[in-house]
């Protein structure tokens, strides 16, 4: 009879041991014999394991298979146990790689938000150096400007007091006149009275050309002249302040036009067109210096000045309408000559509105009133 020998720590598992190897070749067991005892020895010195003989035989066809079977679910079993293990391992690996992309991109965005801040405070830099020179330039334009105005003030209130005893005298007169007239008095006084109209707006006359000094029109020759040095002048200007821009110069008889296009030109604009008044009156002076004539300058920024003329009549129309519903009187804010200029000609025959500038320069404004 066929037999092996198998040892374990125990003949339990010596037997199990030995039984699964021959299910696995498609034997039996027929029978056991224990050769050895298992023995602890002591202390774990002569410790021996159980020793066991199994006689075995061919199993019936039908445990074959079943044996065939049970192995294949177990090999089965096994290898999806391996699979899972592997996915296991697979999604270990993708969420670690996932953590690392993430903490990259994360060290990426807080890279680029650095220099993104640093760029930013260079540029706030020099934006801030690029003011403090345009300022301290208009300050010193500022200071030639007043010593030239104060003068022409001088010199028109000279020629006001002149004017205004002129016109005295003139009245005067006629009065010495009415009073020598005895006939026909009606006619008399209304002679008189228009005279004396007359007379006054002949000394309106001398007092305007004695505070605003008439100017000789300009040839061709002198106003492509002005029109060269404002043009210069800019130009000057805008390279001092770190700008790329171009100059579109366009004329006619009685003004020329600078339209400066670029980009991010909002600094030379201002609040409310401020600076860029600023500018025009600078150049206003540097360019009709020194020439016999007069030829206005306008300075205009990517049509700036037609979009604000539009957005104060808007507003006007708007605020009036306001008056007309509320019949309470509205103030606004603080505006140039030229915008208060467009505010009172907008609203000029709007009915039962009536307009007015209070306050003095700087904080002169309009005011929008309900008229009955």
């Amino acid at each position: 009879m066929d037999y092996i020998e198998v040892s374990a720590k125990t003949i339990a598992d010596a037997v199990a041991k030995g039984t699964e190897q021959l299910k696995a070749d498609g034997k039996v067991v027929t029978d056991t014999k224990v050769l050895e005892q298992p023995s602890s020895g002591f202390l774990g010195i002569g410790r021996r394991d159980a020793l066991v003989r199994l006689y075995f035989e061919e199993a019936p066809l039908t445990e074959k298979v079943a044996f065939a079977a049970e192995k294949a679910a177990a090999d089965m079993q096994e290898a999806a146990q391996t699979k899972v293990a592997e996915a296991k391992s697979a999604v270990a690996d993708a969420s670690e790689f996932v953590q690392e992309k993430v903490a990259d991109a994360k060290s990426t965005a807080v890279e680029v938000a650095e220099a993104a801040q640093q760029k930013f405070n260079e540029v706030a830099e020099v934006a801030q150096q690029k003011a403090g020179e345009v300022s301290g330039l208009a300050q010193q334009k500022f200071g030639e400007v007043k010593e030239q105005a104060a003068e022409l003030a001088e010199k028109a209130q000279q020629h006001l007091g002149e004017a205004a005893d002129a016109a005295q005298a003139k009245i005067t007169n006629a009065k010495a006149q009415a009073k020598d007239v005895a006939v026909d008095v009606k006619d008399t006084v209304a002679d008189k009275l228009a005279d004396a109209k007359e007379t006054a707006e002949d000394a309106a006359t001398t007092v305007a050309a004695a505070v605003k000094p008439q100017r000789e029109p300009v040839s061709k020759e002198e106003q492509m002249e002005i029109a060269n040095k404002g043009k210069q002048f800019l130009q000057d200007m805008f390279s001092k302040m770190g700008l790329s821009v171009q100059i579109e110069k366009m004329m006619t008889a009685e003004k020329i036009t600078f339209q400066i296009h670029g980009e991010e030109l909002g600094i030379l604009i201002g609040k409310h067109g401020q600076t860029l008044d600023a500018i025009q009156y600078l150049t206003n002076l540097v360019a009709n210096k020194e020439v016999a004539g007069h030829c206005h300058i306008v300075v205009d920024v990517e049509n700036y000045r037609s979009r604000r003329e539009e957005t104060l009549v808007n507003l006007a129309k708007r605020l009036a309408s306001k008056v007309k519903r509320n019949r309470q009187k509205i103030s606004l804010e603080p505006m140039s000559a030229f915008e208060r200029k467009i505010i009172h000609l907008t609203l000029q025959n709007e009915v039962h509105i009536v307009t007015d500038s209070e306050g003095e320069e700087p904080y002169r404004h309009v005011v929008i009133a309900y008229k009955r």
